[in-house]
């Protein structure tokens, strides 16, 4: 019986952890290649001053601060059924806004290495 259950509890685990919806980071580079199209959703956690800055940003991505997100996470309710890429200078904020996006119930993913890592596509 125990050989039984604990089968259940390892197939339950691996199916768990193979979700897409458990990936809590991917790379700059993944995401570019594999992930980003007219439809992913992106979040910049940088501040205004930033996202209009040399790093530039993403095409179409929504700018909230991490210092406001808390309060203004409502303005993301239209897209909470999809995945969030969140973005930041390095992956630091970002993996900070990841989880309180996590916390209120949003499925979001850290894009690790921000916006240093961004590599200009052919269309900019």
């Amino acid at each position: 019986m125990i050989k039984y259950l604990f089968s259940i509890f390892i197939v339950i685990f691996s199916i768990t952890m193979c979700s897409k919806n458990n990936i809590d980071v991917v790379s700059m580079e993944e995401f570019q290649l594999n992930i980003l199209d007219n439809n992913t959703v992106v979040l910049d956690v940088r501040t205004e001053e930033e996202f209009y800055g040399p790093l530039g940003h993403i095409k179409g991505a929504i700018l909230i601060p991490i210092d406001e997100l808390s309060i203004r996470i409502n303005e993301l309710n239209e897209v909470k059924s999809k995945d969030i890429y969140v973005v930041c200078r390095s992956g630091n904020r970002s993996n900070f806004g990841k989880d309180i996006l996590r916390e209120n119930n949003f499925n979001a993913i850290n894009i690790d290495g921000g916006m240093l890592a961004w590599k200009p596509l052919d269309n900019e």
